[in-house]
């Protein structure tokens, strides 16, 4: 019972709320005194004497304590009125009643204060059948109107707050979703740069191996001091493209976001492998334009997969295929290199997790593994239209829209001798 009965919400409680009981409790306590000494109560009941005006006035009292105890105030408050009501007949004194139902309604859920306050109403409406002067039953509706008009008032007020509250609780859900949202967008941004790093960063180092390995080979100086610029030209544009990709972590200024980089570069980079010795063959047959992000993904994932190739497959031959369907670009990287299938499974670090994660933020796929007899391959399929959220079945490469085969430009694949 203590349980049910318990308070779910704290009434108003301050210096200035205690100040106003004060004024409401002497108020009450004045508006008794005239009607207990008003000529027609006089005439109808007698003057009140002694002890009969303490019983008439100590209900006012327990005004300044409905605040703290709610539910022992009004009934205690309804057992005075009861008393003072079978004795001395009817008064002004119970219109403070609604102060008390208030604060019940107030503190307790409807579920417990409905039937706490109509218990109090009903048990007040009795008085005009033992008290003194004639029955009268509008007396009966005067006691559950004030009653009811105080805890319907709370019952208003308590559901204001709990609405206040929700929308408080949803702000406060908004918010938090929000910093959540900002936190992921954050944590992908720093994932995006960091594979941009991997990307330009580490394809430069790599050639620069090339280069420096050549150099160190070659027994003709021209050559050699060629490979030397060449590297010095590597290393400059490597510290380009890293100050490009730790500009986008300032955010005192407004750097490109752009791709660096499209599809168009993948002949630059092809040419300068060959030139660091690499023996590559590029077959280009795609004569749709692409959409600046997907030449972007397409030049990232062929230069992870050459690099990919050239660390891991040591003397090798590398194809690289480019073909479009009429909705969909299809990438091919393939070595040739043999290697053990221990060998061939260990390129599963952070490059192709990186390609793969570039093809899955357009809405394409990756795959990559060991080619049966040897050699590595790269696949991926892009689509030409970013928004696209579903793949169509693969087709076959190397046809354009109308049908007719595109036409094939090849690049010579031309080694360096060491």
């Amino acid at each position: 019972m203590v349980r049910w009965m318990a308070a779910d919400r704290r009434h108003p409680q301050g210096i200035w709320w205690i100040a106003s009981d004060v004024v409401v409790a002497a108020l009450f306590t004045w508006i008794t005194v005239v009607s207990l000494r008003s000529p027609a109560y006089v005439d109808l009941y007698g003057e009140i004497e002694g002890a009969g005006w303490l019983l008439a006035l100590s209900p006012n009292a327990l005004l300044l304590v409905r605040r703290h105890a709610p539910v022992l105030a009004l009934g205690a408050a309804a057992g005075l009125y009861l008393l003072a009501s079978a004795t001395q007949g009817d008064s002004n004194a119970p219109l403070a009643l609604p102060f008390f139902t208030y604060s019940v309604g107030l503190t307790r859920p409807p579920r417990v204060s409905a039937p706490l306050v109509g218990a109090v109403a009903l048990a007040l409406s009795t008085t005009t059948f033992y008290g003194p002067g004639d029955p009268d039953a509008l007396v009966i509706v005067v006691w559950f109107l004030l009653c009811a008009s105080g805890w319907a008032l709370a019952v208003a007020v308590r559901r204001n707050q709990g609405l206040a509250e929700r929308l408080s609780q949803a702000v406060d859900d908004l918010e938090a979703h929000q910093a959540q949202v900002a936190a992921e967008a954050a944590a992908d941004e720093r994932a995006r740069i960091a594979r941009e790093l991997h990307d330009a960063v580490g394809h430069a180092v790599n050639v620069m191996v090339l280069q420096a390995g050549a150099a160190r080979l070659s027994k003709q100086p021209d050559k050699a001091f060629a490979a030397l610029q060449e590297i010095e030209h590597l290393g400059r544009t490597a510290l380009t493209d890293l100050d490009h990709m730790l500009g986008l972590l300032d955010d005192t200024e407004a750097p490109i976001r752009g791709p660096a980089k499209t599809s168009a570069d993948i002949v630059a980079m092809v040419e300068e492998l060959r030139a660091a010795g690499a023996s590559i063959s590029l077959r280009d047959e795609c004569d749709v334009p692409l959409e600046r992000h997907v030449g972007a993904a397409a030049y990232r994932i062929v230069q992870e997969a050459l690099t990919n190739a050239l660390k891991h497959a040591g003397v090798a031959h590398v194809d690289v295929t480019l073909s479009c369907t009429p909705t969909h670009l299809h990438l091919s990287v393939v070595d040739d290199g043999r290697v053990s299938p221990t060998s061939g499974s260990g390129r599963t670090g952070r490059g192709i997790a990186g390609m793969t994660e570039r093809a899955k933020v357009l809405g394409g796929r990756l795959s990559a593994g060991p080619v049966e007899g040897g050699g590595f391959r790269v696949k991926a399929v892009l689509p030409l239209n970013p928004q696209d959220d579903l793949l169509a079945p693969d087709t076959t490469a190397g046809s354009r829209a109308d049908g007719v085969p595109a036409p094939a430009r090849t690049a010579d694949s031309r080694t360096w001798a060491r």
